[in-house]
């Protein structure tokens, strides 16, 4: 009687998976059945370890510092074949691409059901994938963007006939302020500094309401201009995961505690 038992488990289980396979289609999951069954044998826990692996290995390529990946999963059939419920994607002390330096960021997917190739290189994604985020950028986190990272050699580019020290940012109330030196041909060199609000417009954090110490006010609104047209959030992007086409919008930032506390959207889209 055991062995009918198991026999008849068995035949159940391969007949459950292979109707999944044959009437699959880019949405359907495993049965119920299978789900259960795949629990019980921890095959669920491991496929989940796997993936997780995987995609903190893809994101550590472009992203530095101390990540965590989580997948919540339907069945570790399912999670073998890519499609997973949700993801959550957090890190602390964070370098994006060399460039971009984070304290904190929270990513969270909000669709109830992804679908993902992890096996290739890179990873392929067969659904977009929708996410919500927030990130918390400190003071000390703007100087090492500004000054390690490409963002000051691509400003000071595009000011060809002005030579600028490397500027000293910090956080005060509501404002960014920039403290640096200006230096015009044939000049001599000028304690420069500014202040200016952030505020969200087109998707994009940019600095707005700009008072500047220098009778040269024009300068400061050049300035911003480009600091606003390189706006180094965007490069979050390209650490999230290598080669895919990925959609950034902030919707609402703030500075509070001398940080700047950023929350909003994120679309990885389908691979075409």
């Amino acid at each position: 009687m055991k062995i009918n038992k198991i026999l008849t488990l068995i035949i159940v289980m391969s007949l459950c998976t292979g109707s999944v396979i044959s009437a699959e289609t880019a949405y359907k999951t495993a049965c119920p059945f299978v789900r259960v069954t795949t629990n019980m044998l921890g095959y669920n826990f491991i496929a989940r370890k796997i993936a997780q692996s995987v995609l903190k290995k893809s994101l550590s390529k472009t992203m530095k510092g101390d990540l965590s990946v989580k997948f919540d999963s339907f069945s570790g059939v399912d999670m073998k074949k890519g499609k997973f419920r949700g993801l959550t994607i957090s890190g602390e002390n964070l370098c994006v691409e060399d460039e971009v330096y984070i304290t904190k960021m929270f990513i969270e997917t909000t669709s109830d059901f992804n679908y993902v190739d992890y096996t290739k290189e890179p990873i392929e994604f067969k659904t977009d994938v929708p996410m919500d985020y927030t990130v918390e950028i400190s003071e000390s986190d703007l100087n090492k963007t500004m000054t390690t990272g490409s963002t000051f050699d691509v400003i000071s580019s595009l000011l060809p006939l002005v030579s600028i020290e490397k500027p000293k940012l910090k956080l005060e109330k509501e404002k960014i302020r920039i403290n640096s030196g200006i230096k015009f041909p044939f000049g001599k060199t000028i304690k420069f500094s500014m202040s200016a609000g952030m505020k969200v417009e087109n998707g994009k954090v940019v600095l707005t309401n700009v008072n500047s110490t220098t009778s040269n006010n024009d300068f400061a609104e050049k300035l911003v201009e480009l600091i606003n047209k390189n706006n180094v959030l965007e490069n979050m992007k390209i650490g999230l995961v290598e080669g895919a086409d990925t959609i950034v919008k902030v919707k609402e930032v703030k500075i509070d505690s001398k940080k700047i506390l950023v929350n909003g959207s994120i679309v990885i889209k389908k691979a075409e």
